[in-house]
């Protein structure tokens, strides 16, 4: 348990039996519900438990990423926790990974390769958008509750049209590169791949994925797969064992390569 007499700025969430929000802290205002008001100042510690102005019990506790993700405010569409999970095990990310990832958008994978990689890997993130990288920036100083991110030589941020991207001008050796763009196929426009490297693709359409299936061939990656993941719940209570109504379905395709230096 956290516990302090100062949480201003944390991040939490407020959970009752039926709604779950995401919120931060601050002592000088109330957090409104159709449960209630929940006064911030009477939160002393995470977790904990806390009475809104009509008597409903709400729950207060540290988000997990899997929440935070789904509960934050976004820009662009995010990549889903469900599709994250597989395209980290498809791109082999580990800590001392060194990855460059085009399509920043929200901040949502951003911030979990972010605390997966530790000061022995780096990130470079790239989007030709700015106001998407602020957001992502900010994305992750509230998931850790910071008001900078000081580690900046795990994490940067280039904002480039992905034409005009000159991939050796990183001076840093990329051992993985992972795409939520429409077009991924444009990076070979200008640039070649000339050692070992992971490629890991996020597209929604089937179309799309056979378009850079065709650009990784072409630039000689190997070992090519394509998956789409389809989350399915269950409903375990007493007697009552069933799948539940709700299923996660299409949500996008990864296409996953390695080009080998031999």
């Amino acid at each position: 348990m956290s516990s302090n007499l100062n949480l201003d700025n944390e991040l939490v969430v407020i959970k009752s039996e039926k709604n779950k929000y995401l919120a931060v802290i601050d002592y000088t205002k109330e957090f409104v519900t159709n449960e209630g008001k929940i006064f911030l100042k009477n939160i002393n510690s995470i977790p904990s438990k806390i009475l809104s102005s009509t008597g409903v019990e709400f729950k207060i506790y540290k988000p997990s990423y899997k929440e935070f993700v789904l509960l934050m405010k976004r820009g662009p569409q995010i990549i889903y926790p469900k599709d994250s999970a597989q395209i980290l095990i498809e791109a082999n990310i580990h800590s001392s990974s060194n990855v460059l990832e085009i399509g920043t958008g929200s901040g949502a994978l951003t911030l979990l390769l972010y605390t997966l990689i530790s000061k022995s890997g780096s990130l470079t993130t790239l989007d030709i958008s700015k106001t998407n990288q602020r957001r992502a920036q900010k994305t992750i100083k509230r998931y850790f509750s910071k008001n900078e991110i000081n580690d900046e030589n795990i994490l940067k941020f280039i904002n480039v049209e992905l034409e005009n991207f000159n991939f050796k001008e990183l001076n840093y050796k990329i051992d993985t590169i992972i795409t939520d763009v429409p077009e991924p196929w444009i990076f070979f426009k200008n640039n070649k791949i000339e050692n070992s490297i992971t490629w890991v693709s996020y597209l929604p359409s089937i179309s799309q994925i056979a378009k850079i299936k065709e650009t990784l061939i072409e630039n000689y990656f190997e070992n090519i797969e394509i998956k789409e993941v389809i989350v399915r719940d269950w409903v375990v209570d007493n007697k009552i064992m069933r799948p539940s109504n709700r299923l996660v379905s299409h949500t996008g395709f990864i296409i996953s390569a390695n080009f080998i230096k031999y």
